[in-house]
């Protein structure tokens, strides 16, 4: 058993990092923009000013709500879920599948001591209702692990991806650091939104990393609301695309997002990776990566 765990667990460390490639065409940026914590409706292109490692870019287009959403439910089931809050946990997914439009997707990925896809990402949303219905707890917290996997599997397409995480505590059994962690993230290009019951400073660098955002329930009854409010958030974010002009180079870039004119509240991703021309891209095989720490608690 831990000869097998230890192998799988060293194929998902070694998992490809999702980067944009040298000859980059387009980059699309999820922005929330905010005043008092209510969104800031009717922002036109003309409106943002934006910046690449330093550079001035000329924004294409700014859509909002147009796409759909491909949201990947990642769940803590472990030991310190059983009971009451198992039952809280289910009905807010079940609520937040319920509120998905026509065109959006959903998956299901739980972690306790291992990590499960349980449902792939699909457009036949109940089949991740049913899944949610037959969730049982037990087991340590593979946290990091979960969060790696989870991004990246997160779909490459037209759709505006977003992984909504919960969690009851800190990490207990994973084998990947949280330098790996942040660094898929930081490399993913997908939006991080963190419900949680106990304060984990890793939430708050993987939220900042991603451009997404921590929310702190005070009961196991605020799971379905903050779940539902997520969603709203995502929804009402802008999403700015551009062709990279005057930056041209592997390396990290960093973005900055401002009004032009106005004071808001801004949050976007800070930035992206471009890998060098001669990095082929790669791709997980398989809809599912499994793994069980040996670290069992």
């Amino acid at each position: 058993m831990k000869a097998a765990a230890l192998a799988a667990a060293a194929l998902l460390a070694q998992a490809p990092q999702s980067t944009f490639h040298s000859e980059i065409e387009v980059v699309r940026l999820d922005v929330s923009v905010t005043r008092g914590g209510a969104p800031v409706p009717g922002l036109a292109a003309g409106d943002f000013v934006l910046t690449d490692n330093g550079v001035p870019q000329e924004i294409e287009s700014v859509t909002l709500e147009r796409l759909p959403l491909s949201v990947s439910l990642v769940l803590d089931v472990s030991e310190s879920v059983l009971g009451d809050r198992l039952g809280h946990l289910v009905q807010a997914g079940d609520a937040l599948v319920s509120a998905l439009r026509d065109g959006d997707r959903a998956s299901l990925l739980t972690f306790s001591h291992s990590v499960d896809l349980r449902v792939p990402m699909t457009g036949a949303l109940r089949s991740v209702q049913a899944s949610l219905a037959r969730l049982t707890g037990g087991g340590a917290t593979a946290l990091r692990d979960a969060v790696h996997l989870a991004l990246e599997i997160a779909p490459r397409d037209e759709t505006r991806p977003l992984v909504l995480l919960f969690t009851d505590g800190h990490d207990t059994a994973s084998w990947l650091t949280e330098a790996d962690a942040l660094d898929t993230a930081r490399r993913a290009g997908v939006v991080v939104h963190a419900v949680r019951l106990e304060h984990d400073a890793f939430l708050e660098r993987l939220a900042e990393a991603t451009g997404g955002r921590t929310w702190s329930a005070t009961s196991d009854r605020d799971l379905r609301e903050l779940f539902t409010r997520a969603l709203d958030e995502m929804r009402a974010r802008y999403l700015l695309t551009y062709t990279p002009r005057g930056v041209n180079g592997p390396g990290w870039h960093e973005l900055k997002v401002k009004l032009k004119t106005g004071r808001a509240d801004i949050t976007a991703r800070p930035g992206y990776f471009v890998a060098s021309a001669s990095t082929a891209p790669r791709s997980i095989g398989g809809a599912a990566t499994l793994f069980e720490s040996s670290r069992r608690r």
